[in-house]
């Protein structure tokens, strides 16, 4: 297989090309990452505008997000702006543990910086997840470099809660004991080094010298994606307990919802069903049909629940992470 200029998730926004995909190839942080292109039926025999596939007409957005508007005495792209807007989330997890580092708090560390840090992981990579199985949806490209981004920003913060934790926990052994002594740290250690190697290779240069080899690297991520699940189950009890020993602690109102393996298994069905070789075919096969209305109507449950389970991780954030700014974290 030819090497190609792909930027996968870590890609430059600009450089996306979806033919450069042969089948079942993978991104930096996802797979598919061409919006069901391996599935065509024939068009009809006519030079009718209308038998175009919807595709074409989807495209009008990327030509309007590639536009300049003038700002000040400069030009920008309108989706220069778009991206950094929607690529803010990704930066606040760290910035909200910003004043506990400077100040080195290590009470608010060791007793936030799972939900804040580890939580702000999570988010990014759904939301690094979620980036290809839109393209899918919309036809559209012009967002494609947040795929990037958000795999970077996960990335980080997931390393930073990691060594946070070796350094604060009470658990004993020194660092590696902190990390690897209880079997639900040591699921998420091994996923804190199978990040290494893919940051490490998330750049155009890294794509080249490995080539085809880069792809299966890069899949990588799909066991990460796993880890977190086996996780999240040894932290909770396959989601069941509550109290001191799950997510459910005084006060929450609502304790089984709060459980983080319903939250991840809600967000994880959408993201897994839409990468399904017999879904991508159909979607393709009702957008050449001009009839993405059913595609949405269809998909619809599972991204109503997909948000919903996403409504109760960034809850968690935002309020755990004030605590965390605040240097004033909660016990819960």
């Amino acid at each position: 297989m030819t090497t190609t200029r792909d930027p996968g998730p870590y890609g430059g926004p600009d450089t996306y090309e979806p033919d450069l995909y042969s089948d079942g190839s993978i991104g930096t942080w996802n797979d598919e990452e061409q919006p069901a292109d391996d599935y065509r039926p024939p068009r009809r025999a006519t030079g009718s505008r209308a038998t175009e596939p919807l595709r074409a007409e989807r495209s009008r957005v990327d030509v309007w997000m590639d536009k300049d508007f003038k700002f000040g005495g400069s030009r920008i792209k309108r989706k220069a702006v778009a991206l950094v807007i929607l690529g803010l989330p990704a930066v606040v997890p760290l910035f909200l543990m910003v004043p506990a580092f400077f100040t080195t708090n290590f009470n608010t560390v060791a007793v936030s910086v799972d939900d804040t840090l580890g939580t702000g992981a999570e988010i990014c990579l759904f939301l690094c997840l979620l980036v290809s199985p839109m393209v899918t949806l919309t036809g559209q490209r012009w967002f494609f470099g947040l795929r990037r981004w958000y795999g970077i920003m996960m990335a980080f913060t997931a390393l930073g809660d990691g060594f946070a934790a070796g350094f604060t926990d009470s658990f004993a052994g020194g660092f590696f004991g902190r990390l690897g002594g209880h079997i639900f740290e040591l699921m998420g250690f091994m996923m804190m080094m199978l990040l290494v190697p893919l940051l490490i290779t998330a750049n155009p240069w890294a794509q080249r010298k490995l080539g085809r080899y880069w792809k299966t690297l890069h899949k990588l991520i799909y066991v990460i994606w796993g880890l977190l699940f086996l996780h999240l189950i040894l932290l909770e009890g396959l989601g069941f307990e509550s109290g001191s020993n799950g997510s459910g602690f005084p006060g929450d109102g609502d304790a089984i919802f709060h459980q983080r393996l319903y939250q991840y298994s809600a967000c994880s069905l959408f993201l897994l069903t839409l990468r399904l070789p017999p879904v991508k075919r159909w979607i393709a096969a009702r957008q050449a049909e001009g009839r993405n209305w059913l595609v949405w109507v269809t998909v619809a449950p599972l991204m109503a629940l997909f948000i919903f389970g996403m409504i109760f991780i960034v809850n968690e954030q935002i309020f755990k992470g004030l605590d965390s700014f605040k240097e004033t974290p909660a016990a819960e």
